[in-house]
């Protein structure tokens, strides 16, 4: 298994400022950057997410990108395989948010599988 593989946002996403779920019109969006990841999942120690150049990403991205691995993967599994080496406050704060969001809806969902 390799040591380390790297992803830089800016230049995958071609802007400052990420947006969209799916790359059905054409452009990278969340979908992109969650496939590289599961892509990469197993083959590397660890996944470093870069974000030099990116300003600000929608809710609608870094869920997609990122709170939708918690569905194959478990918050632990999460924590110890991606890194986000130069990740600011609001990055950070971003990714908390659609993390916390992401992980209700997956209990939510397996309430209501459970009561069917």
């Amino acid at each position: 298994m390799e040591d380390e593989f790297k992803i830089n946002l800016y230049e995958i996403m071609g802007t400052s400022t990420p947006a969209g779920r799916t790359s059905e019109e054409g452009g990278p969006a969340g979908d992109t950057i969650r496939n590289l990841i599961h892509e990469n999942w197993d083959k590397y120690e660890k996944v470093s997410v870069y974000f030099e150049g990116v300003v600000q990403m929608t809710r609608p991205f870094v869920d997609e990108a990122f709170g939708k691995l918690l569905e194959n993967h478990s918050l632990d599994e999460f924590n110890q395989k991606l890194y986000f080496p130069d990740a600011n406050d609001r990055t950070v704060k971003s990714l908390n948010e659609a993390i916390k969001l992401r992980l209700k809806i997956i209990k939510t969902q397996e309430e209501r599988r459970s009561q069917a």
